[in-house]
């Protein structure tokens, strides 16, 4: 790792971006936004916002995935019968853009080139082959999905191909093992085109945060959806006036209010046309729907389910994850 920077015993620092965090800075992730990634940094330097949304800090899979950690490279390590470096102690650290890293572990590649070879549980996934030369990233993960050929995005690729930036490896290993059963091996080689983004997509991010430091303004992220529109503005301030939409979102906002009223009608109908299947019922659970001798549906008119009685615990206002709309009347 000549010419990188390193920490000894310490992890990587939230104010700055890391590679467990490219895939959320991609919008790949499941369950962060880039938005939330921006607002994790700045909160982490002394930033305060308006918003209640929780910041996820990993899920019960990745703990057990933690916990597993070791017995997963190192089962992994064997198959492809290379050393490996299972207990790291520094993080790295990109030299040229703000990118840091932690290593689940490192791999001592003998120079072998190695092909998909599924008997084996081995899938080269972003090249035809890939030559073991140097030392590799080794990353475990553990999910509770079916096993695959390809690694999803967030399962690793992003992730390795910044460690491969901050480590200046030539090639990774994911360790993947499927819903506590099979253990798959994913080998990638750089991708010059996914680093290059990296890098851009890690100098924006950057430039968001100087930004905010610079003029106490928050360049924001284009939501991803109403979720995250939703916690990235946190609540509204009241010596705002209203503004007029114009152009492209105006557009937009007329055929929400079309589509909304499409939905009211066809809600409404579909509310008058259960009333009389209901009535045809009576006190039948199951009806058929027919073409002509054939059945092409069931319906069934169940009970709902018993519920006990609970006190809903209080919550402060949040910011709505929908539009209300008032249509002014022009007659």
């Amino acid at each position: 790792m000549t010419g990188q920077k390193k920490y000894i015993g310490k992890l990587t620092d939230d104010a700055v971006m890391s590679c467990s965090r490219l895939p959320a800075l991609f919008g790949a992730s499941p369950w962060s936004s880039p938005n939330d990634e921006l607002r994790k940094s700045l909160m982490a330097r002394g930033a305060k916002f308006n918003s209640d949304a929780p910041i996820f800090a990993g899920n019960e899979a990745a703990q057990h995935g933690n916990n597993l950690e070791g017995y997963i490279l190192l089962t992994g390590a064997e198959r492809l019968g290379l050393k490996i470096d299972a207990e790291i102690t520094e993080r790295v650290e990109a030299f040229d853009i703000p990118l840091q890293g932690s290593l689940d572990g490192i791999l001592y590649g003998d120079g072998r080139t190695v092909s998909t070879d599924p008997a084996q549980g081995i899938y080269c996934y972003n090249a035809e082959s890939v030559t073991l030369d140097g030392p590799g990233v080794a990353e475990a993960k553990l999910t509770n999905d079916y096993p695959s050929d390809h690694p999803r995005a967030y399962r690793g690729p992003l992730q390795c191909q910044g460690l491969q930036m901050c480590a200046g490896f030539k090639w990774h290993a994911i360790f993947t093992f499927f819903r506590g059963t099979e253990l798959r091996i994913f080998i990638g080689a750089t991708d010059e085109a996914i680093q290059a983004k990296i890098r851009h997509d890690v100098l924006d991010f950057q430039s968001r945060l100087d930004l905010y430091h610079r003029d106490g303004v928050t360049d924001w992220y284009p939501a991803m959806n109403a979720n995250d529109a939703s916690a990235t503005y946190g609540a509204a301030e009241d010596d705002l006036p209203p503004i007029t939409l114009d152009g492209d979102v105006n557009t937009l906002a007329r055929e929400m209010i079309a589509i909304k009223a499409e939905i009211k009608e066809k809600n409404a109908r579909i509310d008058e046309i259960q009333t009389v299947i209901m009535d045809r019922m009576g006190l039948h659970d199951t009806a058929f729907v027919m073409d002509g001798e054939r059945a092409v549906a069931e319906l069934k008119w169940g009970m709902t389910p018993a519920s006990k009685e609970y006190v809903v615990k209080a919550r402060p206002p949040a910011r709505a994850k929908s539009l209300r709309i008032k249509e002014f009347r022009n007659d």
